[in-house]
């Protein structure tokens, strides 16, 4: 079964989380900070970490820097009443998977968490076999199943703007989709125009090229 670290300074927040991962198939376990996030990661594997941003003492992106140093494959979805574009830019910097703004709604974080455990997957699966070289750049970029559409959609587009994207992608939450925006930007996977318009990049081509590759010799080696 999946397991959830769910870390915020909120007992109320982290009981109601605790019930929905339950519901939804997930086992969990909570922290009050990031402190204790930290020395209980160094003991045990969690698939999923469910951060806060704000705390007393060591804050949410102080934590996931710490998380990151001990573990680089542990998906950290960033939650919070205040996510903003700047500080989801720092989470995408420091290895964030996800935002979920709060408060949020059931549907929403259900998709959410089955979403990022198919994520989870996607890179074993990946790790687990001999695909050679820039396999690592590629599960950065593509592992996530809404980056994976991002560049998708933008491929078979001259130029998408946010609008069409939230629409091609039925996403509500434009924060949570600039977020993976963001992240492919990073990487220099898609651009952006002056007038704020959405391209892949050639780069962004040549990677999306190399997953449709991978698919296809993880389809020929299945049985």
């Amino acid at each position: 079964m999946s397991s959830v670290l769910i870390v915020d300074d909120d007992p109320e927040f982290r009981a109601i989380v605790e019930e929905l991962l339950t519901k939804i198939g997930f086992t969990s376990c909570q922290v009050s900070s990031g402190a204790k996030a930290v020395a209980l990661l160094s003991q045990e594997v969690f698939d999923i970490v469910l951060l806060d941003l704000v705390f007393p003492g060591m804050d949410g992106l102080e934590t996931l820097r710490e998380i990151r140093r001990i573990n680089e494959k542990v998906k950290v979805i960033l939650v919070s009443a205040y996510v903003t574009v700047e500080n989801a830019v720092e989470g995408i910097k420091l290895g964030a998977s996800d935002v979920l703004t709060k408060p949020f709604r059931l549907d929403e974080f259900t998709i959410l968490m089955h979403r990022t455990m198919q994520e989870v997957r996607f890179e074993r699966k990946m790790m687990d076999q001999d695909l050679g070289p820039g396999l690592d750049l590629v599960l950065k970029c593509f592992s996530n199943p809404i980056r994976r559409e991002i560049v998708q959609h933008l491929s078979n587009h001259a130029t998408m703007r946010l609008s069409d994207l939230l629409r091609k992608l039925s996403i509500t939450d434009h924060t949570k989709l600039t977020f993976h925006l963001k992240n492919l930007l990073e990487h220099d996977i898609i651009s952006k125009s002056p007038d704020r318009a959405y391209s892949i990049t050639p780069r962004g081509r040549m990677l999306l090229s190399y997953l449709m590759n991978i698919s296809f010799k993880l389809e020929s080696r299945s049985p």
